[in-house]
């Protein structure tokens, strides 16, 4: 008989959830976990399932969880399933495989026909473990990169760059962006919305505005678990001039804020060879691949 327990969500486990991803994420190469108080927010909207967020535990304390959710979009009548796989602590791996078989048991029970996992660079468990789950490669979806700051001059002025302003920028930069990154404009917008709000997370963005157009935009998100890494939410420049402008910012932001790293993601490796980011030196750290288990 197992040591551990595996429960499934109850009201009053975020503040545990909160504390015992954090420190797995310690181990992550870019440091990520969901603040409490989101989590409560999440777990309070109409149609969260408590049964897709498994929790185990070892002498009433909480050592992992899994969060897992049915999607709404089925795929030629197959209903997908998406699960983050488990984040437990060292010394727990029994309770890691106990959250992943329970999940998978319970995404069977409500009809899902696939799931649908991210293995890589964010995390710790990489494509071998995907593979010995039982998972095939789908999709190799997200690059992550080291941006060389160091040979950009900080002296230089950057007084034509501005604080973003939601009221004054954000529509003009949610039809950017949607050209950018080929995405939604309703999509961006929650985004901005969410962030909006958000006070758990130091973030900065800026833009260069010549008259009624937006030349460049980007944000940087300081990362709350390891404070001396950032990470480029977004970086928009209508051309090189502009581009380095910006890094000059992030540069100065970057001594500011004593960063060891700033990170970006991209979801096309050949987007780092385009020409708006010339000035860029990239490092390459590893990548994230989508993997899927039919059940």
């Amino acid at each position: 008989m197992s040591d551990y327990v595996i429960k499934h969500y109850h009201e009053g486990f975020e503040v545990d959830q909160a504390k015992v991803g954090a420190e797995v994420a310690k181990s992550f190469v870019s440091p990520h976990q969901t603040p409490a108080e989101r989590l409560k927010e999440v777990y309070t909207r109409e149609g969260f399932d408590p049964k897709t967020r498994l929790y185990a535990f070892k002498d009433k304390e909480m050592v992992g969880f899994l969060t897992s959710r049915v999607l709404d979009e089925e795929e030629d009548g197959v209903k997908i399933a998406a699960l983050t796989p488990p984040s437990v602590l060292a010394g727990h791996e029994e309770a890691e495989k106990l959250l992943f078989k329970k999940a998978i048991e319970i995404l069977k029970k409500k009809g899902a026909k696939k799931v649908r996992s991210n293995f890589g660079v964010i995390t710790q468990q990489d494509a071998e473990i995907a593979k010995k789950w039982g998972y095939k490669h789908k999709q190799t979806t997200f690059f992550l990169y080291n941006i060389n700051l160091d040979d950009i001059d900080p002296s230089e002025s950057t007084d034509d760059i501005e604080k973003f302003d939601y009221e004054k920028h954000q529509q003009a930069c949610v039809k950017i962006l949607s050209t950018e990154y080929g995405q939604d404009e309703e999509r961006i917008n929650a985004f901005y919305e969410r962030i909006k709000t958000d006070t758990t997370t130091d973030r900065k963005q800026w833009v260069i505005q010549e008259g009624d157009d937006i030349k460049a935009y980007a944000g940087l998100m300081i990362n709350p678990i390891q404070p001396s890494d950032g990470r480029v939410m977004v970086t928009y420049a209508a051309n090189e001039k502009y581009m380095k402008k910006i890094l000059i910012k992030l540069r100065k932001m970057k001594d500011k804020k004593n960063l060891t790293r700033v990170l970006a993601g991209f979801t096309e490796e050949t987007d780092v060879k385009e020409a708006k980011y010339k000035p860029i030196k990239f490092e390459l750290l590893g990548n994230a691949s989508q993997f899927e288990m039919d059940l």
